[in-house]
């Protein structure tokens, strides 16, 4: 009887044993999984560049008698912040239909500034750069430019977006080509772009 007893109280223990160590290594695994799921989301990843591609329409207004310009634009994006960053931007625009038909290009480059929400971004650009007017003997034919604008655009799959732009480019050309002058007036072209944007 006393061996039963004594068979019994061991049995006993043991048990005890086992079931304490069972709950103390269950512990750290539901304080872990209870940790993970209180953690905040990830935030979503900034997109450092997009390159952007489109069909830009300009005034010509530093050439008499000239109508606006189709052509196309190219720029470059770059982030260092989810706000901010700079742009490199460059146009060509040569088809026309008045009765001097000019050709131009501006190269600009200058600072950014993103508002992004959801699938859609904002953005506003001071560039710097040179503009050119070609075909019509204009002196000068390269003048400094600059260009004060902005736009939107949305998101349509993961890594490709929709944008609509517009800025005013100011430069100084001669007023009327046809006489050579040195004229340093500045005149504004108000330029619109459509296209698509490539996030990378």
């Amino acid at each position: 009887m006393k061996h039963l007893s004594l068979v019994i109280v061991v049995s006993l223990v043991v048990s005890c044993a086992a079931f304490g160590q069972s709950s103390s290594s269950s512990l750290p695994s539901q304080s872990t999984s209870s940790t993970l799921s209180s953690l905040p989301d990830a935030p979503k990843p900034v997109q450092h560049f997009d390159l952007f591609g489109g069909v830009a329409y300009s005034s010509a207004n530093q050439v008499k008698s000239a109508s606006s310009l189709i052509g196309g634009a190219v720029a470059l994006d770059g982030k260092v912040k989810p706000w901010f960053g700079g742009t490199v931007d460059f146009g060509y625009y040569g088809y026309g239909y008045g009765l001097v038909k000019p050709t131009m290009y501006t190269m600009l480059a200058g600072p950014s500034v993103f508002l992004n929400q959801d699938k859609f971004e904002g953005f506003f650009h001071v560039l710097f750069g040179l503009a050119h007017t070609g075909g019509v003997g204009a002196t000068p034919n390269l003048a400094f430019a600059y260009a004060i604008g902005g736009g939107m655009q949305y998101d349509i799959r993961k890594k490709l977006a929709v944008r609509l732009s517009g800025d005013g480019i100011f430069s100084a050309f001669a007023i009327d080509p046809n006489h050579l002058g040195y004229s340093q007036n500045m005149r504004v072209n108000p330029r619109a772009t459509i296209g698509v944007a490539y996030h990378f």
